[in-house]
């Protein structure tokens, strides 16, 4: 059986493979997804000790037995030597292929040593390929246990590059509207929770906005009245706040960032121009991990507009995400945009708990098949999850509760 070669460097090694499981890795682009792990089980073999040889066959055959429970039929899977097995899944990449690979582990460790201890989770990403095997690099477990967690904190996959103080000097913002109305923004992180997995895949920052004169919240379809001036605004200072997280939103191992916009100002070339030339926000960084969420696209949002500005804003970043009203009629001019995610908010979600349900639903088979990330985002608890679930959908967040706010409260 092929064996592990010495480490090259202090961040990458070499494995050996067997002919056909390298020919597969190699024909395919599950490497470049970020979609092949190897998981070790390291620690189970000093525990069995002088026993293991005895004891090998059983606790391969229990392996065997999790990576089939946990993965799909079409998933490459397979010892690759005495105590690594390579798993490369299909329809997960990055943080979540290597939440389904810890995952797997920890159900053996539980299983066979009683408990899944940090230091005994074992995960490398796999992130080459080579004529006799493969290159992995050593995967921090407690980031991808951090991004389990469904609300913001300070342990949050983004927080642990962020100085608090830097934090704390982009929000909040004050401005008065054209209108006259004394108004403050507030920005927090919403954790977007791929549902297969469990995992957080991407993080949205979420503009929460208050009017001064009675410290009301104001609603994101309230928001979208305000003259095209005050909305311009209020997407420059979120631009502004996200460019601090582009970074630690970079490659296939971290969770995408979502920055929210209006179609209105990302729709004119000096909104467009405002995009690439916030400081912080780089071509390569936009491309490299940003995606966009359209705020405002209803019904009335002009089709073949909407096409041209996805198309552009495409082109600049790594996808596009719409936001749309409960409304069958919104969804007809989306077929051709080729969006990475159709998301709805709970703010437009209201009456009795059966009318929201019925929206849920409803906002399922319309957006099945539009685009590859379908989301029910804003959620007020975990219990609409279930729904979100029971509509086919693929990911949901709680409502962005911003971590200064809530220390301050306690």
């Amino acid at each position: 059986m092929p064996a592990s070669m010495p480490p090259t460097d202090d961040t990458t090694e070499r494995l050996a493979l067997p002919p056909a499981m390298l020919s597969r890795l190699a024909a395919s682009d599950l490497i470049g997804r970020g979609s092949v792990n190897v998981i070790s089980i390291k620690a189970v073999r000093r525990w069995a000790g002088d026993w293991w040889d005895q004891k090998r066959t059983d606790v391969w055959t229990y392996v065997e037995r999790k990576l089939n429970e946990h993965l799909d039929r079409a998933d490459l899977r397979g010892r690759v030597s005495e105590d690594d097995f390579l798993i490369a899944t299909h329809n997960d990449q990055g943080l979540s292929a290597q939440a389904a690979s810890i995952r797997i582990l920890e159900d053996v460790l539980t299983h066979l040593l009683g408990a899944a201890e940090l230091k005994d989770i074992g995960v490398r990403s796999v992130i080459g390929v080579e004529a006799s095997g493969i290159v992995c690099r050593t995967i921090d477990p407690s980031v991808v246990l951090a991004a389990r967690a469904r609300r913001d904190s300070e342990r949050s996959p983004f927080r642990v590059e962020m100085d608090d103080s830097d934090d704390m000097r982009r929000t909040p913002v004050a401005f008065t509207t054209s209108g006259g109305a004394a108004l403050r923004v507030d920005f927090a992180l919403e954790h977007v929770i791929g549902l297969r997995r469990n995992i957080t895949t991407a993080i949205r920052v979420e503009p929460i906005v208050t009017h001064l004169g009675t410290g009301r919240s104001i609603s994101g379809r309230a928001i979208t009245k305000l003259a095209d001036k005050d909305i311009a605004f209020i997407d420059e200072a979120t631009l502004r706040y996200g460019a601090a997280f582009a970074k630690a939103a970079q490659g296939n191992d971290r969770p995408d960032l979502v920055l929210p916009a209006s179609f209105r100002t990302l729709g004119t070339q000096r909104g467009r121009d405002l995009l690439t030339g916030t400081s912080g926000l780089s071509l390569a960084l936009l491309r490299g991990g940003v995606m966009i969420e359209l705020v405002d696209v209803t019904r009335g949002t002009p089709a073949g507009r909407l096409l041209e500005v996805v198309g552009l804003l495409k082109a600049l970043t790594r996808g596009v995400v719409a936001r749309v009203p409960p409304d069958k009629e919104a969804f007809k001019h989306l077929r051709d945009a080729r969006l990475a995610g159709l998301t709805l908010d709970a703010c437009d979600l209201g009456g009795p708990a059966e009318k929201i349900a019925a929206d849920i639903m409803a906002f399922g088979r319309e957006a099945r098949g539009l685009a590859p990330m379908v989301s029910l985002q804003g959620l007020p608890q975990e219990g609409y999850f279930a729904a979100a679930e029971t509509a086919g959908l693929s990911h949901a967040s709680l409502r962005a509760v911003h971590p200064y706010a809530a220390r301050a409260a306690a």
